[in-house]
């Protein structure tokens, strides 16, 4: 290997500092990428809202056809997770994703009312 194909990295994270203050002092601001405005458009919108479901029928919906359709997230009012679970239902993501959603709800304690808080 020779010397000039080798970059030293805290060479280089020097002069990423340097052209980062020179950037400020100038008042240079990149254009935001188009795939981060949507990533901040869906997170300033997905405010999470927890509702209280019943928790015997969220894991009686989520062994039944929650790996296929994810009724367990629709009936828990989480629209999105099931359209994802629809969009891929002839994968095996949403059958991972149910093993997951599971073994989170399984150990929780639920209220007076058989109900927790998703």
């Amino acid at each position: 290997m020779k010397k000039h194909d080798f970059v030293d990295p805290k060479e280089m994270i020097a002069l990423e500092e340097e052209l980062a203050a020179l950037k400020q002092d100038y008042g240079i601001t990149e254009k935001e990428r188009w795939w981060i405005k949507i990533g901040n458009w869906i997170a300033e919108r997905s405010e999470r809202v927890q509702r209280r479901v019943d928790r015997k029928t969220y894991i009686r919906l989520g062994l039944t056809c929650g790996w296929i359709c994810g009724a367990h997230c629709f009936y828990a009012g989480q629209a999105g997770r099931g359209l994802l679970y629809l969009l891929f239902c002839w994968t095996g993501i949403p059958f991972a994703m149910t093993i997951i959603d599971l073994m989170i709800v399984i150990p929780m304690e639920s209220g007076e009312a058989g109900t927790i808080t998703l």
